[in-house]
């Protein structure tokens, strides 16, 4: 069985998660897909960090959205794996993220969008995608619902290429998928990305009778990359590592 594999971060097992290394190897690699996460500068540039703090990955206590693109750009990562492995990493920028995937005539570029974007920093953000000639098999994903619908309604984005993080905050990581969560995804046909303990069988099977997939996040687990592609049934895998199962 061929497994959808969405790289975490880029390949964030052999370096530091959103870095231009674990993006340029997850590009090399036997990924479907290579996620990314993007905050807005105050001055409008959009950077690639999983945090809107640096103080994780660079050591700071600075809040990316109250900066200019030229302060955050000088903070060197400080952690991360395999860090000694590479050339000193920096935060870059989300078209230098898209500049990496273009290298590949194939492989899924996936946005996580962090903010809850107005539409017109979406149209910023979708004009850039749009540059770099990889709208086409791009795919968003974000824990706003406001933010997918806009994508939806406004800029007529399709559907198949829409997903709502869910288990990512306090508030759901601990609860299951459940029905009203599911009748508004096949409501507004958007797909789900949830964190993988927080999918059943059962879940995943009354998705794909509404048409709808389902991505989970974030397996490094051989046995249960294995379990949630056979058992469980889903349709893709976000991971950090590369597991043959």
């Amino acid at each position: 069985m061929k497994i959808r594999r969405i790289a975490h971060r880029g390949f964030s097992s052999e370096a530091p998660e959103n870095s231009r290394a674990a993006f340029a190897m997850a590009v090399e690699g036997d990924f479907y897909g290579v996620e990314c996460d993007v905050w807005r500068c105050r001055d409008g540039t959009y950077v690639v960090s999983h945090d809107g703090q640096l103080k994780r990955m660079c050591g700071v206590e600075r809040w990316i959205p109250n900066m200019l693109w030229e302060e955050v750009c000088h903070y060197p990562f400080i952690q991360g794996q395999k860090i000694s492995c590479h050339p000193m990493q920096y935060p870059i920028r989300l078209a230098e993220y898209l500049s990496i995937l273009r290298r590949s005539d194939t492989m899924c570029p996936v946005i996580e969008l962090k903010m809850d974007y107005t539409t017109v920093e979406l149209r910023e953000i979708v004009d850039l995608v749009e540059k770099y000639d990889l709208l086409e098999r791009c795919c968003f994903i974000s824990l706003h619902p406001m933010v997918l619908l806009r994508l939806k309604q406004e800029f007529h984005f399709p559907s198949e290429r829409l997903q709502y993080v869910y288990g990512a905050i306090a508030l759901n990581r601990d609860i299951p998928v459940d029905e009203e969560l599911m009748r508004w995804l096949a409501a507004n046909r958007i797909n789900l990305d949830a964190r993988y303990t927080l999918v059943s069988a059962e879940s995943v099977r009354w998705l794909h009778n509404e048409g709808l997939e389902v991505n989970v996040w974030t397996v490094n687990d051989r046995e249960q990359t294995r379990r949630m592609v056979q058992e469980i049934q889903v349709d893709m895998v976000t991971t950090e590592f590369y597991h043959e199962i």
